[in-house]
């Protein structure tokens, strides 16, 4: 079906980004139908939480075709305004776009999402689940001579749980980590958190609170400062040269505040990766000129290419543009079940049903984007979209019958309603957010008016308690590559004003299941039915991101994954990933490259 209001907002459009939301994209690299993309999706699999044999092995480069070592470089572009660090522990929000190079967190992910070694060599859970031990590499050396043990983590998360620290990513461990949330409020001493030295210097100890299987996957975020530079320099350490200590693959080389930013290989360097790049530069400019840096050759990949500018490539150079799942995002329209009239279950319910996902993919979000038919996107650990996709289904008739039942018949007596949309949304967000209103006006007989806010204010005003949004539109992508997380932001008390005892109890239930992933999918697919018909929000889609490679970069990490898809895998150029490991700059690059 396509609608009349689709067709004048597309009639809006620039000529050349309206050309771009109506074609059709078959390429070698992009994920070209919707079925080849969705199937590629679903066969997805990684719930590997600790070393086996069966994991895909790092892929050995061919270097055969490698560039000199000095024009092993690869350049990037960054926006310098959330530029001010480059730790993860110092904070998250703030450090440009490749950062997290430093160190070795615990584990790591590969191009197939299966969780491998990283700074751990192995690692065991006790029997209630709750005591988790990670015997770390002895060959891990800081750049100062240091060896890397586990006092470097053990001092990196009393940091993290500093209250004078106020970390910016500070949830991520409150109500997880023994203590951690005490120790946050300055009620508990550091000292007492759930991370010690264990049996010996190369042994760390996590003690949660309740059993996480998952506390593997979630140690991607592990990445330790040098307790030996945090006290005899402090934790800025790395964004001066003259300090820098690393234990990573890089460290930094220098650093012109709002121009450029350059990490050169560590000599000293001791871990398993074996990397050939020896150094990147970071550019800093304005996203809107990261495609013109691009085509002029001056940066080496992008992502989140505008319409008009990925029809260029298109046109061009087809071979340059690569797709992968990203952080397996959804983005969505939610309410404030607290407040009239989304507290009617009939009413989210008949709003659930007249956003015609078909016409969207078809004009608006065409590659970029698959509909997304529940919350988990196909793919990842424990989606069940084809037993969910009917529950939110494209019924208008149905939206309309509804509607009525909960004493709105043909939208009559709706209140007014403002949806409240995020700022620095891109092109698809702002296309889906315009066409959804337009639906609901033409279906429900019910006006929308559509309010940018402010990121920071928008984030304020839905933490706020109680949430000041009631009706709105954003995205979640997942933190660590479990379904506690994505499902996680609608436990009660999280992200959004929705309570549910049933699936709360589910979440619990499923959380505390140790080596059974079969149980534990059942579990996490029964709450997301709940989510899905208790419909505390509309899915709208799963974006497929894009980018923008130059075909001297070469190596197993743009080869097909074990699913067929091409791409720079998330988490993408960091410690966090074995990115590095699997790519090189081969000699028909221009020398010289700055």
């Amino acid at each position: 079906m396509t609608h009349r209001k689709l067709d004048d907002y597309m009639a809006s459009m620039s000529a050349r980004d309206a050309a771009f939301f109506g074609k059709t994209f078959n390429r070698r690299q992009v994920l070209g139908t919707t079925a080849g993309a969705a199937a590629g999706f679903a066969g997805l699999n990684m719930f590997a939480t600790s070393p086996a044999s069966a994991q895909t092995p790092v892929a050995t480069l061919d270097l055969s075709d490698a560039a000199s070592p000095e024009n092993q470089v690869i350049r990037f572009a960054s926006d310098p305004t959330i530029a001010r660090v480059l730790d993860f522990y110092e904070m998250v929000y703030g450090r440009p776009g490749i950062a997290d190079l430093f160190s070795d967190p615990l584990v790591r992910l590969n191009k197939n999402f299966e969780i491998v070694p990283g700074a751990a060599t192995t690692w065991t859970n006790s029997e209630d689940g709750m005591i988790h031990t990670f015997t770390l590499d002895q060959n891990l050396m800081w750049s100062d001579g240091n060896p890397v043990t586990a006092a470097d983590y053990v001092k990196t998360f009393q940091y993290a749980a500093d209250p004078d620290h106020a970390w910016d990513f500070a949830w991520y461990w409150s109500g997880e980590l023994l203590n951690f949330t005490e120790c946050l409020a300055g009620t508990t001493p550091r000292e007492e958190l759930g991370v010690k030295v264990g049996a010996n210097e190369f042994e760390v100890v996590f003690t949660t609170v309740a059993p996480a299987p998952y506390l593997p996957a979630k140690l991607l975020y592990s990445l330790p400062l040098s307790k030996a530079a945090l006290e005899s320099t402090g934790p800025l350490y790395n964004t001066n040269p003259e300090t820098a200590v690393s234990s990573g693959p890089f460290i930094i080389e220098e650093w012109i505040r709002d121009q450029t930013l350059t990490y050169k290989r560590n000599e000293a360097y001791t871990g398993s990766q074996n990397i050939p790049i020896q150094r990147i530069i970071v550019k800093f400019a304005a996203p809107t000129s990261y495609f013109t840096m691009f085509e002029a050759d001056e940066i080496d990949y992008m992502d989140g290419p505008a319409p008009a500018e990925l029809l260029i490539v298109e046109g061009d150079n087809p071979e340059q543009i690569f797709q992968g799942v990203g952080d397996f995002a959804c983005l969505y329209f939610f309410f404030d079940v607290n407040t009239a009239p989304w507290d009617n279950k009939l009413v989210r319910q008949a709003f659930s049903h007249v956003i015609d996902r078909d016409a969207m993919k078809q004009q608006i979000w065409t590659s970029q984007a698959n509909p997304a038919l529940t919350y988990l996107m196909p793919g990842f650990p424990a989606a069940n979209e084809e037993a969910l996709a009917d529950i939110q289904r494209f019924d208008p008739e149905l939206g309309r019958q509804l509607l009525a039942e909960a004493g709105f018949p043909n939208g009559e007596g709706f209140p007014a309603l403002v949806m409240q949309v995020r700022g620095s949304g891109s092109p698809l967000e702002v296309a889906t957010t315009q066409a959804y209103a337009a639906m609901v006006k033409e279906h429900l007989n019910v006006d929308v008016e559509l309010q940018t806010v402010e990121r920071q204010t928008f984030v304020a005003q839905l933490n706020a308690d109680p949430t000041e949004i009631y009706f709105g539109w954003i995205s979640y992508g997942t933190d660590y590559f479990d379904a506690a997380s994505m499902l996680g932001t609608w436990v009660s008390g999280g992200r959004h004003s929705w309570v549910s005892e049933e699936f709360d109890a589910l979440y619990a239930e499923a959380g505390a299941i140790l080596g059974d992933e079969a149980a534990r999918t059942t579990l996490y697919q029964e709450a997301e039915r709940i989510l899905v018909e208790d419909c505390p929000a509309v899915w709208a889609y799963h974006p497929t991101p894009i980018q923008l490679i130059k075909p001297y970069l070469k190596g197993p990490a743009l080869d097909p994954d074990n699913n067929g898809i091409s791409a720079v895998h998330w988490p993408g150029f960091t410690s966090m990933s074995t990115v590095f490991e699997e790519i090189y700059v081969s000699s028909d690059a221009p020398e010289g490259r700055s």
